[in-house]
């Protein structure tokens, strides 16, 4: 005999086997009993969950010829239970709907449906994949559900209800299977490894019920892959092998070295996942699942009920999450799950390995983060460490605080752009003067929006000018520079169909025309010796990683 896959071999065949669902089972169960069976039901809910498999049993439950009635739990052993366990029964016909969604395969059903039984009480249609039927198809099934035969019945099977016709939906008894839960997948495999007669670990057992992700056809069918590849008793590892997940250490590891910003061993691990030939994808999402359990642990006093984790390693999750600033948890959900949707969107042409390097960086060191989120922890980080060193001095007037006769030392402002009547200032009715050509200052201020802009607008743009450095402003034209040996970059960002998106992307934020210029540049600043001595500007420099441009002295 042919080996019979587990999850077709151990299929539930009376309602008592089903788990995880004891609220369908037993409202279908007392609507036999009372009487009260409907024409037209909606099974809906995750997948694996038992939705197919329900509807055979009812099926059996409505034709079982161990009563003379339909009985709440079959017999499973007359001729009808036989024959729709067997998926024989003439009165029991199962219809793949996304195979056969179009218009004629309905209307056929609706010319026979008039016809009466065979062999048992009901005719059943079960309709598995029901959101799969074309616009034309639902409305000639929506015929026969409006006006169906005395004794046919017809059971709509979905993973995603919300694409069915709402004029379908009002006419079905709707039942909605939820994710079976850890403890009941678990104890399921544990019975089937007992009947089977092979060994598994319990951190076996834990990981594949963890990636089935509340389904228990996918757990079943781990199971016995995994089986096929161990020899003696089934480890943790065996399942991670065939799994291709990371270790649930790893996962550990790797949060580990972003808490602790340790970029050196976040790119180790990661070259040891490629090395072992994880797919990344998956690493990466299971990194998203590792923070958002982290999340959990840090917003709710008891996460084990909402992790739905091995209690070992809920304590670990908590343990880790303890220390961890919740602000530093949610930004690296935002970055990784960013990571995810970009490596959706990029596909083949950026390697997934990549993204995920980048996260890492951005993670750990938020002062090469050029995103918004990026500033904000780089601000943070300055606020906290600025407040432990003491005191400092008086905050320097804006740039453009009109009340600052000479924001920048080129003069009186009003002298250059016009008299402004103060009171005018005051009151709003003028707006202030905005200078003809706008000052290098002001450029370094927005380049973390200016390269955000690019970012949403092309990502290639983004990736060569992030490396460069705003030098000053020449009449019209921005000169940025770039380090010795970024000739790729110059030569591509002063390609004409890159430099149009960048000069876009320049008016956008500035409101100002400019054009752009890219040189190599590698000399710091001269005037950058004295004030670095300060250990205030040092520590500012290290976190921005920038270049003192300019001295002024502020009166206090």
């Amino acid at each position: 005999m042919p080996h019979l896959s587990f999850y077709r071999k151990w299929r539930p065949q009376t309602f008592a086997d089903i788990i995880g669902q004891q609220r369908v089972t037993r409202t279908l169960q007392n609507a036999i009993r009372t009487k009260r069976v409907v024409h037209a039901y909606l099974f809906a809910g995750h997948r694996g969950t038992g939705k197919t498999t329900t509807a055979r049993i009812f099926a059996k439950a409505l034709n079982c010829l161990s009563s003379p009635e339909p009985v709440a739990e079959p017999c499973d052993a007359c001729a009808n239970c036989e024959a729709i366990s067997g998926g024989y029964s003439v009165d029991v016909i199962e219809i793949d709907a996304a195979s056969n969604r179009r218009i004629e395969e309905i209307r056929d059903i609706r010319d026979r449906v008039h016809f009466a039984p065979t062999q048992g009480r009901y005719k059943v249609y079960i309709l598995d994949e029901a959101h799969m039927l074309t616009a034309e198809a639902a409305n000639a099934l929506l015929k026969t559900l409006e006006e169906p035969p005395e004794l046919a019945i017809f059971i709509l099977v979905t993973t995603e209800p919300h694409k069915l016709p709402a004029t379908i939906l009002s006419r079905c008894q709707r039942y909605d299977f939820r994710r079976v839960s850890l403890h009941e997948i678990i104890g399921r495999l544990r019975h089937i490894a007992t009947a089977e007669g092979f060994a598994i670990d319990q951190d076996a057992l834990d990981l594949i019920a963890v990636s089935a992700d509340g389904s228990v056809r996918d757990a079943e069918s781990v199971l016995d892959q995994v089986v096929s590849f161990a020899e003696g008793t089934i480890t943790r590892e065996d399942v991670s092998a065939v799994l291709g997940t990371i270790e649930e250490d790893a996962a550990f590891r790797f949060a580990d070295a972003v808490i602790a910003r340790d970029v050196g061993a976040g790119l180790t691990l990661i070259n040891q996942f490629a090395a072992e030939g994880k797919d990344m994808r998956q690493v990466l999402r299971t990194m998203i699942e590792h923070f958002r359990n982290l999340l959990v642990a840090k917003t709710t006093g008891n996460p084990a009920e909402i992790l739905d984790l091995p209690e070992s390693r809920a304590r670990a999750v908590r343990a880790q999450a303890e220390p961890v600033p919740l602000p530093d948890v949610l930004r690296a959900l935002q970055v990784l799950s960013q990571s995810d949707v970009e490596a959706r969107e990029a596909r083949l042409s950026v390697p997934v390995r990549f993204l995920l390097e980048i996260a890492l960086v951005r993670l750990c060191r938020p002062e090469m983060d050029p995103t918004l989120e990026g500033l904000g922890a780089r601000l943070e980080e300055l606020e906290r460490r600025i407040g432990a060193a003491g005191p400092s001095a008086p905050p320097a007037k804006h740039a453009l605080d009109p009340t600052d006769p000479d924001p920048r030392g080129n003069g009186d402002v009003q002298a250059a752009a016009g008299a402004v009547p103060a009171a005018a200032i005051a009151t709003g009715a003028v707006a202030s003067p905005v200078p003809a050509v706008i000052a290098i200052d002001d450029i370094r201020s927005q380049w973390a929006r200016i390269l955000e802009q690019l970012k949403r607008t092309k990502m290639f743009c983004h990736a060569l000018l992030i490396e460069g450095v705003p030098l000053r402003v020449d009449g019209t034209t921005l000169v940025v520079g770039l380090r010795t040996g970024y000739n790729f970059h110059i030569e591509n960002l002063h390609k004409p169909e890159n430099r149009t998106v960048i000069e876009a992307a320049l008016e956008q934020v500035l409101q100002t025309r400019l054009r752009l210029q890219c040189v190599i540049h590698d000399a710091a600043a001269p005037a950058a010796a004295e004030p670095a001595a300060d250990p205030l500007v040092a520590k500012a420099l290290e976190l921005f990683g920038g270049h003192v441009v300019d001295i002024r002295r502020v009166d206090s």
